[in-house]
């Protein structure tokens, strides 16, 4: 059985729970279905759809947590995308580019790293993008809190009824 992607009630992505605590949610009448699944579960007098996306009733408070500084990150803030000649990849196809190469004095931090494709990255080599005459598609940031961060992974990994409630 699948897991469903709980909203809050403000219809911000909080977390993905099993189908259980999804029915719990249900059952307690905390929750509402937005998207169901096409699967049940038979109590002894009745059947429950299964959600594929539930928002809770009532908005809940959640502390923000800074996200954590890491490849698989750097490649999710960038959309698998090399930064220079703007091409998907997989993560094992990609590596990150310091900006301002160390070098040069650059650190490793959210605002100097971007994805970049193997290729793009040794065409840069120990240059700025300005010097190397690839400029960059987005500028480096510091992301806000992704939700579920740990395991959501890249946007195509999840199914398309949730792809609407969330965002990159």
């Amino acid at each position: 059985m699948k897991p469903a992607l709980l909203l809050n009630a403000s219809y911000e992505p909080l977390s993905i729970v099993d189908w259980r605590k999804a029915v719990t949610l249900l059952w307690l009448g905390k929750a509402e279905v937005l998207v169901a699944q096409e699967r049940e579960v038979h109590a002894t007098h009745q059947s429950i759809t299964l959600p594929s996306v539930l928002r809770l009733l009532r908005r809940v408070r959640i502390p923000r947590r800074r996200v954590h500084f890491s490849r698989n990150n750097i490649y999710r803030r960038d959309g698998y995308c090399c930064q220079y000649c703007g091409d998907r990849f997989n993560g094992a196809d990609l590596t990150f580019d310091h900006v301002l190469p160390k070098s040069r004095g650059g650190d490793t931090s959210w605002t100097n790293i971007v994805t970049s494709c193997q290729p793009c990255n040794r065409r840069k080599n120990s240059r700025t993008p300005t010097e190397a005459r690839m400029p960059l598609l987005t500028q480096p940031y510091e992301p806000r809190w992704w939700p579920f961060s740990a395991g959501a992974g890249n946007l195509e990994e999840h199914p398309e009824d949730w792809k609407p409630y969330l965002w990159t």
